[in-house]
């Protein structure tokens, strides 16, 4: 029964030493080289500023613009007096986004003089249209959710003007003419 027991633990003992001579035959790195090329293209920018429509009105400095800020000073000679202008935003990339934020606009109203307003007014994609809409007068907050879709050609509306508030001309400050930066935030659609 001793002599059976070894044996037993003897062909046990073969076995398992197969088996791990067997798995380690079998088992083998697997090794991957390869290449991967990510295509995405982020390219959203101002292309164009152009004038709209404007009633006692004049440019102190040509509207400037630099990627996604464009910077305004105009001079309005009377209460009543505005300036409208458009910006074409384009996404020449391929990456999809959502303009997220507009910010500047809150900062030039809140400084002198405070009679002269600006506002913005975010239209769909293709070619500016004047006249009519609602603007907003404040920096839009986190809220904002346009998609901005890659080839999309934006126009965004700004309209400066000096307000009459009830009806009744404000008085007339010293300065009239106001510099405002808008700048336009975008983030990767998800």
């Amino acid at each position: 029964m001793e002599k059976k027991k070894n044996w037993i633990i003897a062909v046990l003992c073969g076995m398992i030493a197969s088996l791990g001579i067997g798995f380690a035959a079998l088992a083998q790195n697997l090794q991957i080289n390869g290449t991967a090329n990510i295509i995405g293209q982020w390219d959203i920018r101002i292309t164009e500023i152009i004038q709209g429509p404007s009633s006692g009105a004049s440019n102190v400095g040509t509207p400037s613009f630099d990627g996604t800020s464009a910077t305004f000073e105009v001079d309005l000679i009377h209460p009543g007096a505005f300036a409208e202008f458009g910006i074409y935003l384009e996404n020449n990339g391929n990456i999809n986004a959502i303009m997220n934020s507009i910010t500047g606009i809150t900062a030039g109203n809140s400084s002198y003089p405070t009679e002269i307003q600006y506002g913005i007014q975010v239209l769909a994609p293709g070619a500016c249209s004047f006249g009519g809409g609602t603007f907003g007068w404040a920096d839009p907050l986190s809220t904002l959710n346009i998609p901005f879709n890659a080839g999309d050609k934006r126009c965004i509306r700004v309209r400066v003007e000096w307000s009459a508030e009830g009806g009744v001309d404000s008085v007339i400050p010293d300065v009239t003419s106001k510099t405002a930066t808008i700048n336009f935030n975008h983030v990767q659609a998800t």
